[in-house]
């Protein structure tokens, strides 16, 4: 095996190493925070050193298209917030010729003066080729006992694929993000199916996180006695969105996660619908009937920059036929806020209007790292649209 020490043009200490000889890769962290301590106790006065910290493992799996920089970049801020052991694979099962490299580097976040320098450690592993399918064989090893372990899934998770279900088995928590997805429907479907053949799993989706404010502000309509009567009389649902870049031509994941969560918190059913077509996406409407009463969902596409953002909802509608009733939560133009609105009677006002955060990936990943929990209410959502979506249509 050979080994090459070098300093990448961030200054992070790198090593690269052919193959994966774990007790080796192990050695050489060793000695790069023996280099860190020695170079930290040169430090000038009121300086303090570095200390080694590692709460979590993270496996990141990505393709080739994703580039090494990209990922290096993304764990900056992770490591920032949640000091780990990354374990990163770089795969390109297609290759012709098999390969595997692996190169270790350690990870550190300046503090205040005074304050010692939190770092982390990575394990970056390229493989290429058959080598591909002995990555979760030299994952294991190289992670650290009893710490949570996530995986950072930067690809559509397809359940046939047996180095993903290898490394479901290694991990306490999966985040994947349904922005990525080419076919968000039957891309869904595939996480309804692996939630459900794995009771122990717990999943994280980014894309979720992305609609919080959203449910939030939605859930509060309910909140208000007055508007409860029409909510439970409404007579359309109407969501709209942009299309997303991963899927132009498709149904953005965003509005159907939205659909499948007022579904499956107001227990709505599918009544009746049109047969769904990915390639009509101007308008796919629904038949729905929830406490006896039946009314109508409708995804709509319009025009707008959701190929530059990572938020591609616009605005949700509720509405009672002949003007009774109107609620509404839409994002500015300017996609910084959201507003809620109502017309009860003729008379409208303005419910609130907040902030939109838009949080990087690394600080969203960072976040469903302090989780551990299974969520059930992301798992009924995707349950309830896969439902509701593809359930037998009558004639």
């Amino acid at each position: 095996m050979e080994t090459r020490k070098q300093k990448d043009e961030t200054g992070v200490a790198v090593t690269e190493t052919r193959g994966v000889d774990v007790a080796r890769l192990e050695r050489e962290l060793s000695a790069m925070w023996r280099e860190n301590v020695e170079e930290s106790e040169g430090t000038a006065a009121g300086e303090a050193g570095v200390t080694r910290v590692c709460v979590a493992n993270l496996i990141v799996f990505a393709p080739p298209v994703e580039g090494r920089d990209g990922i290096d970049a993304l764990l900056e801020e992770v490591t920032a917030h949640t000091p780990c052991r990354a374990v990163v694979l770089l795969a390109d099962a297609d290759a012709d010729a098999a390969a595997l490299d692996a190169y270790v580097s350690t990870r550190c976040q300046p503090g205040p003066r005074g304050a010692k320098q939190i770092c982390g450690e990575q394990v970056t592993i390229e493989a290429a080729g058959r080598a591909v399918e002995n990555l979760a064989t030299a994952v294991e090893p190289l992670l650290v006992p009893d710490i949570p372990t996530f995986l950072w899934w930067k690809d559509i998770p397809h359940y046939e694929d047996k180095l993903f279900a290898r490394l479901v088995e290694l991990s306490d928590r999966v985040v994947i993000d349904s922005a990525s997805f080419d076919h968000p429907l039957p891309d869904l479907r595939r996480v309804a199916r692996l939630v459900g053949e794995h009771p122990r799993l717990a999943l994280s989706d980014l894309n979720w996180g992305r609609l919080t404010t959203w449910r939030n502000l939605l859930a509060g309509f309910w909140d208000v006695a007055d508007y409860r009567e029409h909510l439970d009389r409404l007579d359309t649902v109407e969501i709209e969105y942009t299309r997303p870049a991963a899927a132009p031509d498709q149904t953005a994941a965003q509005a159907l996660l939205l659909a499948g969560w007022l579904a499956s918190r107001l227990g709505w059913e599918l009544a009746a619908a049109e047969r769904y077509s990915p390639a009509n996406v101007e308008a796919e409407t629904f038949r729905l009937s929830a406490a006896g009463r039946e009314f109508t969902l409708s995804l709509r596409a319009v025009e707008g920059a959701g190929e530059e953002s990572s938020i591609t909802v616009r605005e949700v509608r509720f509405a009672r036929v002949g003007g009774e009733a109107e609620f509404h939560t839409r994002m500015s133009r300017d996609q910084t806020k959201l507003e809620t609105g109502a017309r009860v009677g003729g008379a409208q006002s303005v419910g609130r209007v907040v902030s939109y955060e838009a949080r990087t990936e690394g600080e969203r990943l960072s976040r469903e790292m302090a989780l551990l929990a299974r969520d059930r209410i992301y798992e009924e959502a995707v349950a309830a649209v896969v439902r509701i979506i593809e359930s037998p249509r009558g004639s």
